[in-house]
């Protein structure tokens, strides 16, 4: 059986994830214990021996919009004679790049394709780098994800030899705005967006009760020296969380510093009311200056367009 990176995450990750979200789908985590596959696409609502729970399929395939015309191209073709996917080299110039970045992130890539913060920031490079690109828009609809992968999605957004926007089209939660806060702007598609849960957290199941009531007895042997070797969890079976807490703070003063920092003064005024994990709809999130502003897709590009042509 392959590593399953998703599940060794889910498992003994840190989250930058809206905590509702992650509830809500906790019964396909146990799935994933028992050996099923499982992809968290919201389209599927059955289940089956492979549910398919997650709809992820713009993600990893951007396009552009000449904004001239409105036209729509692929970022990459399928070339007969190589046999291979390639970029797209019949992209007029100074057409904007728009990439999806939908569901819950994680550092790698999930086992059924979905990409994961380092492919995503990849996809970016490419797309910075090609002279065809004049911006790039990063639309976000995300409940966070994985806290391993928040340096590479963002360093990659940072990175880019190109404006990025980012944008908004459902919920941007934990992860997503530390994320967005790296782009040049930030817009919501729509007053029932939503913004916020700007924190971290971990959960871990104690399944000493469970073995002992099956027969089985757990004995867990250290070496002399090792005092201090899966201290903090030890210490939070027993009831002592703060080894874990104090990781976890360390996690979220990096996040507030940064989207403090990086959304202006606006964000850094009304730091007390996002900064505590609050989730907050569209009109209150650019009012406390997670985002800068309410509009529509087309005219979100056309932003974009004209950034990259006033960059100075």
């Amino acid at each position: 059986m392959a590593f399953n990176h998703t599940l060794s995450a889910v498992l003994r990750g840190r989250w930058l994830l809206n905590p509702e979200w992650a509830m809500d789908h906790l019964p396909l985590v146990m799935l994933m214990m028992e050996g099923k596959n499982v992809n968290f696409n919201t389209k599927s609502n059955h289940v089956s021996n492979h549910i398919d729970l997650s709809s992820r399929e713009e993600s990893g395939r951007p396009y552009f919009i000449e904004v001239a015309t409105g036209k729509k191209y692929n970022a990459f073709v399928y070339d007969y004679q190589t046999e291979r996917v390639v970029p797209n080299a019949n992209i007029p110039a100074n057409s904007v790049a728009v990439l999806s970045i939908t569901g819950p992130i994680t550092k790698y890539d999930g086992e059924c394709g979905e990409p994961g913060a380092i492919s995503i920031a990849n996809t970016i490079a490419d797309l910075s780098n090609r002279d065809a690109t004049s911006a790039i828009v990063l639309v976000l609809d995300t409940p966070g994800g994985e806290a391993r992968g928040a340096s590479a999605l963002v360093n990659g957004i940072q990175n880019s030899k190109k404006p990025v926007i980012g944008y908004v089209n459902g919920m941007c939660a934990s992860l997503g705005v530390w994320a967005s806060s790296a782009c040049k702007e930030v817009y919501v598609s729509d007053e029932m967006d939503q913004m916020g849960s700007v924190g971290s957290y971990c959960s871990f199941m104690d399944f000493r009760g469970y073995l002992e009531k099956n027969g089985v007895k757990l004995h867990e042997i250290y070496a002399p020296q090792s005092t201090d070797k899966n201290k903090e969890y030890r210490d939070a079976l027993n009831g002592d969380y703060s080894g874990i807490e104090e990781e976890l703070k360390l996690h979220v003063d990096a996040f507030i510093n940064f989207v403090s920092t990086a959304r202006g003064e606006k964000a850094t005024k009304n730091a007390a009311k996002w900064n505590s994990g609050k989730m907050f709809m569209a009109k209150d999130a650019v009012e406390i200056g997670l985002a800068n502003g309410i509009m529509p897709l087309h005219k979100v590009i056309s932003r974009a367009a004209f950034l990259s042509n006033n960059k100075k």
